[in-house]
């Protein structure tokens, strides 16, 4: 069966068919996935039967595995590789809902059923992932957890010519203290000023290396002091952090996977696309294991 693209005729988004992952990911077929990736900025690929390692495989033959930073945190805090929250291969992050007896929670010390606001993943590193890899092993029936992207160089072509003026030169603060639900990891204690919010500095505005494009680059918003850009005060800064969230996650530049299955693979660019989740059903079992690929050194625009 020859790969065939369907696009999902929204902003960004398409399902690949005629793949095989367990079979690896190597020559025209390697070619011919990152092309459409490189297009669609989201691929998802239905029925797939892989283990981790495969998964892992799948990053590495994509330009490399990156391990989450969420890990140290938890290594840290005393997590063992029995916890439902750390993966025995380094390489991989357990997103569920789940807790250590394999019971779905609303709340546990990762995201658990929350919902998950517009983020980019581990955009709190300095060298962030270019991509991310989600293979679904338990999904929901009807009980939420649909997966939403946005398109960043539409929110940064649609932006007025005003406002795109303003962001060459300056840089957003991304907090590694927070998860993606804004709660504090293992170990941190909340920042009640800018200078104790730590984390990388990254240009609010960067060039993607593949494509030449330009694209918005905001990681997550939290409240203040954690996110901020820091080149302007608080006032200016929140001000156009407004703005640009605004643009960066309207309807018309978004797609949502609402339609998860246990076997469908979601990869997604990081460097172009933000995403976030709807809350789940706490009362059902969401499993998803995630692996990163490694990112390039970021361009500014």
């Amino acid at each position: 069966m020859a790969l065939e693209v369907i696009p999902s005729g929204k902003a960004l988004g398409a399902e690949i068919r005629g793949i095989d992952l367990s079979e690896g990911l190597n020559g025209d077929t390697l070619s011919a996935v990152n092309a459409a990736w490189l297009e669609h900025l989201v691929l998802l690929f239905r029925n797939q039967t892989i283990d981790d390692h495969q998964l892992l495989q799948m990053a590495e033959n994509l330009g490399g595995s990156q391990a989450t930073k969420s890990r140290d945190y938890y290594v840290k805090a005393g997590f063992t590789e029995r916890s439902a929250r750390l993966s025995a291969v380094p390489g991989i992050s357990i997103i569920s809902n789940l807790d250590d007896d394999g019971n779905p929670v609303a709340l546990h010390a990762g995201s658990g059923s929350q919902e998950l606001h517009w983020h980019t993943d581990n955009s709190y590193v300095e060298n962030p992932p270019k991509g991310s890899i989600l293979h679904a092993l338990q999904t929901p029936q009807a009980g939420g957890g649909h997966t939403s992207f946005a398109n960043q160089y539409l929110a940064y072509e649609n932006l007025p010519d005003e406002l795109k003026a303003k962001l060459p030169g300056l840089h957003i603060l991304h907090d590694d203290s927070r998860n993606t639900a804004g709660g504090l990891r293992p170990t941190r204690v909340a920042a009640q000023a800018r200078s104790e919010v730590t984390g990388p500095v990254h240009p609010l505005l960067r060039v993607h290396p593949e494509t030449g494009k330009k694209a918005l680059y905001l990681g997550r918003r939290y409240a203040w002091p954690s996110s901020h850009i820091v080149e302007l005060d608080d006032n200016e800064s929140e001000k156009l952090l407004n703005s640009l969230w605004s643009a960066a996650s309207k309807p018309e530049i978004t797609w949502t996977h609402s339609d998860w299955r246990p076997g469908d693979v979601l990869m997604w660019d990081n460097r172009c696309t933000l995403h976030a989740r709807s809350k789940v059903d706490h009362t059902q079992a969401r499993e998803m294991h995630r692996t990163l690929i490694k990112g390039e050194a970021i361009i500014a625009g």
